[in-house]
């Protein structure tokens, strides 16, 4: 079996760079759930749909960088670990801040306790925006390859 390692290498750079807005998003809506004053729109309480929105909007677009729907998909999924990241690494700015005394080590357990529901909320958006993402692709690839062949 002769595996080609540089192929499978670049394969994984490219499911890693299309799950990074998804990544982002996650993080971002984990962290506004908790701290919705710190971020942007800035309220008192945090509004389930601006975070199905981001969430949506940023499944989409990571389904339409992606190359084949499979690579969509495996991307949707590895943005929930990345995302998570995300949003324990801005977790620490509220710290830092003075906002709450809680020590370093906990704050990966205290964002998983308090945004459970946006993380678990953000699967099923990933794998369907990816789906989505992807139909929106082919769709335009296929409506723009005719014009760009015809002299």
């Amino acid at each position: 079996m002769n595996i080609d390692w540089s192929a499978q290498f670049r394969r994984v750079l490219r499911i890693l760079r299309t799950s990074i807005v998804p990544a982002l998003a996650l993080g971002y809506t984990a962290f506004y759930s908790i701290f919705p004053s710190a971020t942007f729109p800035v309220s008192s309480d945090a509004s389930f749909a601006w975070i199905l929105l981001v969430l949506f909007t940023a499944s989409v677009v990571g389904g339409m960088q992606a190359e084949y729907l499979q690579e969509a998909l495996v991307a949707a999924v590895a943005a929930l670990p990345l995302g998570f990241a995300v949003a324990v690494l801005l977790a620490f700015s509220p710290g830092f801040a003075g906002l709450y005394l809680l020590e370093p080590s906990a704050v990966p357990f205290f964002m998983a306790h308090y945004a459970v529901l946006v993380l678990v909320l953000s699967f099923p958006v990933n794998l369907l925006g990816a789906v989505i993402g992807q139909l929106v692709r082919d769709r335009f690839r296929a409506s723009r390859v005719p014009n760009r062949l015809s002299p």
